[in-house]
This record gives C-alpha cells, sequence and structure tokens, in this order.
C-alpha cells in the first residue's frame, strides 16, 4: 500500500488532516494550509506511548498515531466541542505559524469535523486494522487512564436510564439515576467510578421499552440519559452552560452513529465520566443564589477581558453594594478576590497545558504586568509561575511516572 496516497484519501474521506512519515522523516501531508512538517509539536509524546498511540491536549485537541511496514501515519487535530479563539491561538503557538496566518489558519480548524475522544480512539483502531490487517479492542489497546476519558463497564447490560419522568419509580431505576445524578453533580469522578461498577453486580434494572428494537432502545435510553446529565446535574454543579450543551449535542449526535450495543456501554461510560470532571473543574458550592451563579457564570466567561465589580453587577441586574455584601455571604470571599483566583486557576491551566510565555498568559488575563502577575501567583500558589509548570506540565508528570516506574522495576 501506498500511504502517501492513503493519507490524501483519508483526507478526502474524512476531512480530518494527516500526514505520513517513513525511516527518513516527514513525507507528505493531507489537508493543512501549510506544506511544512505540521506535527513536529505532538510526534515526541505519540512516539513515547503504544501503538497505536493517542495524545490528547486541552488547547490543541486530539492527535493519534498509526504506524505500518512503510512508515506511520498521523491523524489531527481533532475537536470534541467547536473551536474558539483561544485554541486557534494555541494551535498556532504550538506550531509556530505567524499572526498573519490567523485567518487561515481559524478557517482550517474551523473546518475539522468533531470527534469525541471515544470516537477517535475507535478511528485509530479501524485505521490501524486497515492499514495492518489486525483486529484491536479500543479498551485493551488504550487502557484505562484516570487523566483520559476513555474507559468501559464491560457487562451485558446498557441499562442505566436518566430520564425525569414519574414513571420511573415503577421501572426500577429512579434510586440509581438519583444517586448517579447526585455524584455527576458534586464533581465525583472516583466515586461515580466505583458506585457504576458496584451497580454491575445488582440484578438488571426494569426500564420500561423505549423502541423495538435494542439498538434503538439503548440509544434512546443514552439520548434521554445525556440530556438529563447535562441540564440536571452538570449545569447545577457548576458546569458552564454553553460548554454543557454543546457536549450534549456532541454525545447525542455520535450516539446515533454508534451501530452496536457495546459501543453504547463505552460511549455512555466516557459521556459521565467526561460531565463529572468538567463538574469537579468548575465546581459552584451549594446554595448559590441565582444572581451570584449568574455572576460567577460571566466571570468564567470573560477571565480575558478586563473585569470590575460594576460590569458584573449590571450583568446580573443588581447594585455594586448588593452584588458585594451577597458574594461575600454566600461564598466568603469578596467579589475581587473571586475573580483573581478565577483568572489564577485559567492561568495554571494555561501554565499546565499549554507553552505559552508568561507574558502572553499575563496580558491575556488582564494583568497590568507581568511582574505583577508573578508575585499574585506566589502569593496565592507559594510557587512562581514558572515552578507550577515545571512540576505539573503533563509532559513532566509522565516523566516523574516513568523514572517511578524504572527505578522499581
Amino acid at each position: 500500500m501506498n500511504l502517501s496516497e492513503f493519507c490524501g484519501l483519508f483526507y478526502a474521506s474524512h476531512y480530518l488532516p494527516t500526514a505520513c512519515y517513513d525511516e527518513t522523516g516527514f513525507v507528505v501531508s493531507a489537508g493543512f494550509p501549510y506544506k511544512s512538517d505540521p506535527y513536529l509539536f505532538v510526534l515526541p509524546k505519540l512516539r513515547s506511548g503504544r501503538l497505536p498511540s493517542v495524545y490528547a491536549s486541552s488547547d490543541a485537541g486530539f492527535f493519534g498515531r498509526v504506524s505500518t511496514k512503510e512508515g506511520e501515519m498521523i491523524v489531527g487535530p481533532a475537536y470534541a466541542t467547536p473551536v474558539t479563539q483561544e485554541v486557534i491561538r494555541a494551535y498556532m503557538q504550538k506550531n509556530a505559524i505567524p499572526p498573519l496566518q490567523e485567518g487561515e489558519i481559524a478557517q482550517f480548524l474551523s473546518g475539522i469535523p468533531q470527534y469525541t475522544y471515544n470516537r477517535f480512539l475507535n478511528l485509530l483502531v479501524y485505521l490501524h486494522y486497515t492499514l495492518n490487517g489486525e483486529v484491536l479492542s479500543v479498551t485493551e489497546t488504550f487502557g484505562i487512564d484516570e487523566r483520559q476519558y476513555e474507559a468501559i463497564i464491560g457487562t451485558q447490560h446498557a441499562h442505566t436510564a436518566y430520564e425525569a419522568r414519574e414513571e420511573q419509580q415503577n421501572h426500577g431505576t429512579f434510586l440509581f439515576e438519583k444517586r448517579m445524578l447526585e455524584l455527576v453533580k458534586q464533581g465525583e469522578a472516583d466515586r461515580l467510578n466505583a458506585f457504576l461498577m458496584e451497580s454491575l453486580k445488582a440484578e438488571p434494572m426494569n426500564e420500561g421499552k423505549l423502541a423495538d428494537s435494542p439498538l434503538r432502545q439503548a440509544k434512546n435510553l443514552f439520548i434521554g440519559t445525556v440530556a438529563v446529565v447535562g441540564k440536571y446535574a452538570a449545569i447545577p454543579g457548576g458546569m458552564d452552560v454553553e460548554q454543557a450543551y454543546q457536549l450534549i449535542d456532541t454525545y447525542t449526535q455520535e450516539c446515533e452513529h454508534t451501530q452496536s450495543l457495546e459501543a453504547i456501554k463505552v460511549l455512555q461510560y466516557n459521556m459521565l465520566m467526561d460531565f463529572t470532571r468538567r463538574v469537579a473543574a468548575q465546581r459552584l458550592p451549594q446554595g448559590i443564589s441565582p444572581e451570584v451563579r449568574a455572576a460567577m457564570q460571566f466571570i468564567s466567561s470573560h477571565l480575558n477581558e478586563p473585569l470590575g465589580i460594576g460590569e458584573v453587577s449590571r450583568q446580573c441586574g443588581k447594585s455594586k453594594a448588593w452584588l458585594c455584601a451577597r458574594f461575600k455571604q454566600e461564598l466568603s470571599i469578596s467579589i475581587g478576590k473571586y475573580i483573581t483566583l478565577a483568572k489564577l486557576r485559567e492561568a495554571e491551566s494555561l501554565l499546565r497545558y499549554t507553552s505559552k510565555p508568561l507574558s502572553e498568559i499575563s496580558d491575556y488575563l488582564g494583568f497590568s504586568s507581568q511582574p505583577y502577575f508573578q508575585n499574585v501567583f506566589k502569593k496565592h500558589k507559594g510557587i512562581t509561575p514558572m515552578q507550577f509548570r515545571d512540576r505539573h506540565s503533563p509532559l513532566q508528570e509522565a516523566e516523574s511516572k516513568g523514572s517511578r516506574t524504572d527505578s522499581g522495576s
């Protein structure tokens, strides 16, 4: 098989960018608006894992690698949610693309089809079979990793429905659903995983009949589940409303393309853990008033803009004095401090998952200067931004984990 021709045909049919390499290095790419090697920054991460391998970046998307006798094929990026300006900037920085090409890169990335992590893993397994004739299991190939969304329940039923309707009490799933939704709302990923695994030992629950075929039944249950999880657990738990609705849409579309009960089981588990982990990252305390919740959501959506108490209070329809007093009462901190902490949480994410320089992070988050940003960060975190990056970047953590494994073997 001619790998270069295959890459071109793959892009023409899937619209996912790809490139191929042989023993001498980069050969050709397909789908990119530039001709140079498009995977320089991600190749070391992909080549350090098993085959096929995958790399999931918080700001750069999903990337995969499949190896053949002729060389290797790299696929990506793919994204689970619509591409934002921040994603575009991160992609340009990691690929050393000049600012003048931002419009071209924005058009390129926005044209890539959306893939959830689960669907992307199945694509890599399919590519491996096409190129090498070997059938692989997604679960066995990629394993269970708490830092990724891929996992599998591995049982004979995909029967957990979470539809909010009165008949549930008669169907035997009400108590199970209530507990599951509460764990999602609390952002308790580990406890949710343990709860789901423990539920496998119980007797199968009666869900009621929603379709004439088992596959359509499972799909209908999943669609009801993802809507309820997003609207009545993730959003009340603190997840950004728009992000929650985007994920509901994405998982619903992927479910409709799924053609086996086992694939729906995997997708359902991934969906639950995905929402729960996102809630944990955006956790809201209990008993928050609608006005304070609206203020928190507004702050979260405008971290890259100058934020003043007056602007936030106008968005909530309340006076500055009222909002400041209510914020202090409900969150035990001032609104100004909350804004600072929210910006620092975003700074942590940018330090951990991107290679952006401190000056750019400081400007992006609206700090008056880089030294001021560094001082504020150290005051609240106890270490400098660069020390945080050195200790907590995924690459550093992976190398540290590998070192511990090697020393213990």
